[in-house]
């Protein structure tokens, strides 16, 4: 964290369109978010506004950074365990079931 603002690595996504995005875990949704890539460099960050829909997440009003990854998303993507919809909505809606606070206390993905 720098100046309280939470630093996550980012893992850039491929897509067959030619695209890139940068992807984080977002340990408050138990989901990867998305966010447009601009060609920071790997090992570099860049800041961008929380797409995190928990109400008790940290990064709502501060944002994060993003730290590059040079490990692709595609090496990542299956390392977490996602939340399913359901729990997705009860997490929006507040409610943190001990399945949910099990996701939420996985080991992050490092980059």
């Amino acid at each position: 964290m720098s100046n309280n603002i939470p630093v996550l690595p980012g893992f850039i996504q491929n897509h067959d369109s030619g695209q890139q995005t940068l992807r984080l875990w977002c340990r408050w949704c138990c989901t990867w978010h998305e966010h447009g890539y601009t060609g920071t460099p790997v090992g570099q960050t860049t800041d961008r506004v929380a797409h995190c829909g928990a109400p008790d997440s940290t990064y709502q009003g501060t944002g994060y950074d993003i730290l590059v990854s040079g490990t692709p998303f595609s090496a990542v993507a299956n390392t977490m365990r996602k939340a399913t919809p359901a729990q997705q909505r009860a997490i929006r809606e507040g409610r943190i079931t001990p399945t949910v606070q099990q996701l939420r206390d996985q080991e992050p993905p490092v980059g």
